[in-house]
């Protein structure tokens, strides 16, 4: 079964995380899936990228069981860190409207993936925690940097070191997600936003996002590379998988 799953119809590119079974966690083969279909989406340059998950879940972040199970948890960190950089630069520097779905979960570097898209809808019982903090990590996937920018420091603080649930009359609050709908009508409530965004001109979209990259979301590349750096180093000490057992004990 393919990890990513991608679609062209009607000016509309899909893509979904297609992990199901594990909440479309982030193994080495759905990142390279995801940066493999955003390459080929930006080949298309469609006016509008879908970007969602399947199973009714959007991304309960890193694959902790891979961590847990690698020799050495630093390198795949490192790896997997590596691509999930480029998918979130691929996002902010395509020229497309990138809309993100939330349903379920956005975990870890779930929240970073859906921030770094440029409308989120959510489903009302959907859920989105940093959790990075769970299982002894600095965040990674763009958290650090789009949060704090969007909510302020001392949210962002909270967001990191309580690792609490945010649901989603609080993501909407603090301008985390853009529309908020009952889960049965999801479907109906993206496709009237496409409908919506399809009415007006698309040759402005590429210099409003410049714009907006330049005005909010300056110092993109090396913060992303920081953060790589950071996540990389804290899964090199033996504490990591300390931390990953005590936490998959507290869930059993």
């Amino acid at each position: 079964m393919d990890a990513v799953l991608d679609s062209y119809t009607d000016g509309v590119y899909t893509i979904t995380l297609n992990r199901p079974e594990k909440k479309n966690a982030m193994d080495y083969d759905l990142l390279k899936g995801l940066y493999d279909a955003l390459k080929r989406a930006d080949a298309e340059k469609p006016p509008l990228i879908v970007l969602r998950g399947a199973g009714k879940a959007f991304c309960s972040g890193g694959d902790i069981m891979a961590f847990k199970k690698a020799e050495n948890a630093e390198a795949l960190i490192d790896k997997e860190a590596a691509i999930l950089n480029e998918s979130i630069k691929l996002i902010r520097y395509s020229g497309s409207i990138v809309i993100a779905v939330i349903e379920g979960v956005a975990v870890g570097a779930g929240v970073g993936l859906g921030l770094a898209c440029d409308l989120s809808i959510a489903t009302r019982k959907s859920i989105m925690n940093m959790a990075y903090r769970r299982i002894g990590l600095s965040p990674d996937g763009g958290g650090s940097f789009f949060l704090p920018r969007l909510v302020g420091a001392k949210r962002f603080n909270e967001l990191y070191l309580l690792s609490q649930n945010i649901d989603m009359t609080k993501a909407m609050e603090l301008g985390l997600v853009n529309i908020v709908c009952d889960d049965e009508a999801l479907e109906e409530t993206l496709n009237k936003t496409i409908k919506d965004l399809k009415a007006l001109p698309f040759e402005t979209i590429k210099y409003f996002k410049d714009l907006v990259n330049a005005s909010l979301f300056f110092g993109l590349d090396s913060h992303l590379d920081k953060e790589r750096f950071y996540v990389a180093e804290l899964a090199r000490e033996p504490l990591f998988k300390e931390r990953i057992e005590a936490f998959l004990s507290k869930k059993k």
